[in-house]
């Protein structure tokens, strides 16, 4: 097992445990003891743990904003999963708006080398990736926010006024049982509201860690969007208001599910 994939399915246990002893872990991922500490050690680096005498607690980070550096690392395999497969939505030609999430991040891994595509974005990582791949990309511009790199405020705003996409890939911090899609950061909220606003299609890729949470700013309602793509059926969770038990793990394939009233 790869050192990322070990690190990945640590997070996956401490997300359902929120503590976990070195002894725990090193049976479940199958490491050994010297292993689990060096991996706990890059892990506290990157500020996603706390360790402390024989375990390690996740790190607390409701109602602050995380770094994208930090996010990127956070449950990779199942947003890997979720962005491989909204790429399949999208049909050559198509103009899309991406935000800067670490899930919508993702999706470039999955865009072929020059493909057939117009991208805008607010993402600094998101445009450099797709420059990479030669792919077209228009970046909004405006003040950039050095933990997320991505920009935001009314530069940003009036250049997203002024272009229609056909479709729209976001992620956030949250989706409450009522079926509110909700974020920590107002400015960003207000980059994917303009971008809801002028895409034909938009999709919400949400990883089950997300469920069941509200933060203070409402970005969108379900019933506004097209779809949901995650590693549950969100439309039986909403019906429920309940995961899964497999869910702990994070290992479902990706779906999507159809929102009404959209």
């Amino acid at each position: 097992m790869f050192k990322t994939e070990r690190m990945d399915l640590i997070l996956e246990i401490l997300h359902e445990k929120k503590h976990a002893t070195i002894d725990y872990l090193s049976k479940h991922v199958f490491a050994s003891n010297v292993t689990i500490r060096r991996d706990l050690k890059k892990m506290e680096d990157l500020g996603l743990v706390i360790r402390s005498y024989g375990g390690v607690t996740l790190m607390d980070t409701e109602n602050k904003y995380v770094p994208l550096i930090i996010r990127e690392q956070d449950r990779i395999s199942v947003k890997n999963q979720i962005a491989r497969q909204a790429v399949s939505l999208i049909s050559e030609g198509s103009t899309i708006f991406l935000d800067g999430s670490s899930t919508v991040l993702c999706m470039v891994n999955y865009l072929r080398d020059e493909q057939n595509i117009t991208v805008i974005t607010n993402s600094l990582r998101v445009a450099t990736r797709l420059c990479e791949k030669r792919i077209d990309v228009y970046c909004t511009g405006g003040k950039l926010v050095p933990e997320a790199l991505v920009c935001v405020g009314p530069y940003s705003e009036t250049m997203i006024e002024s272009m229609t996409a056909d479709l729209m890939f976001f992620s956030s911090q949250g989706l409450s049982a009522d079926g509110k899609i909700s974020d920590f950061s107002e400015s960003e909220t207000c980059q994917r509201r303009q971008m809801l606003q002028h895409a034909r299609k938009r999709y919400f890729l949400c990883d089950s860690s997300k469920l069941g949470k509200s933060f203070l700013f409402t970005v969108c309602r379900t019933s506004d969007i097209d779809g949901v793509i995650s590693d549950i059926d969100v439309s039986e969770w909403l019906e429920s208001g309940s995961l899964p038990a497999q869910q702990a793990g994070g290992t479902a394939n990706a779906s999507s599910a159809i929102m009404s009233g959209s």
